[in-house]
């Protein structure tokens, strides 16, 4: 099975911004893609839209019919790490569950998209952080940073962590929070990051808005040219392959 687990150095790195493209992109290509947001927090069902779930951009953006259960089986309404919104909504993560609808996309799907909550090391519950989720699924890791201050610090860290916890990382994938043009210091963060780690930068997803599930069609020729998409059927099919140890 070949494909991702979008992981961030933080919540609000971009994620769901780099998923999407990804989805949009395979579909272009006539990929038959499977995706997920397996655990997500901060949902509220009695306002519940794109506007305030990941899992349900995506299917907007995928426009495939997924049903929510299937590719979100885990939802909490606290805006917290899963292990905190689980303990204050008395009730806990079934990490098997999980895996089952993983594994129920993977069975049918030519690639899968996983896009993770937070960084590696949120807490899922006690003793189960993101990574051993990562461990389990066992797709290699996009690492997704966000152009701004304290970034190289955030994905040194995680890649630190994912070298410790053994997980594969494809590349890392910056993205435009704002327009970034006019600062020296923003713009030089691919370069920086190269001075530090052999883990490639892949690309720079622009930035978009306003966020909405029609933009990743109607801007996908400006997202492939700055994620270098047009080099992603390579990555895509061979994730490793652009590993430099």
């Amino acid at each position: 099975m070949s494909g991702f687990f979008i992981t961030g150095v933080d919540t609000g790195a971009g994620k769901t911004t780099v998923t999407a493209s990804l989805i949009a992109y395979c579909k272009r290509k006539g990929m038959h893609v499977g995706y997920m947001k397996p655990i997500e927090t901060g949902v509220d069902p009695e306002c519940y839209s794109s506007a305030n779930s990941d899992a349900q951009f995506l299917a907007e953006v995928a426009g495939d019919g997924a049903r929510i259960s299937d590719i979100c089986p885990v939802q909490l309404k606290t805006p917290a790490s899963p292990y905190q919104a689980c303990l204050i909504e008395g009730t806990a993560v079934d990490m098997e569950q999980v895996l089952r609808a993983y594994r129920k996309l993977e069975s049918e799907r030519e690639i899968m998209l996983v896009e993770g909550i937070g960084g590696l090391s949120v807490p899922i519950s006690r003793d189960r952080m993101l990574y051993h989720l990562v461990r389990e699924i066992a797709l290699p890791i996009l690492v997704v940073a966000p152009i701004r201050l304290g970034a190289l610090n955030h994905v040194l860290l995680t890649l630190r962590a994912a070298h410790e916890e053994k997980l594969a990382v494809a590349g890392i994938i910056l993205v435009d929070v704002g327009d970034v043009r006019g600062d020296p210091v923003l713009k030089d963060l691919g370069k920086m990051i190269a001075e530090f780690t052999p883990t490639p930068v892949l690309g720079t997803c622009p930035y978009l808005a306003p966020m909405a599930p029609e933009i990743f069609s109607e801007k996908l020729d400006f997202i492939t040219e700055m994620l270098n998409l047009n080099q992603a059927d390579n990555w895509l099919e061979h994730p490793l392959s652009h590993r430099d140890g």
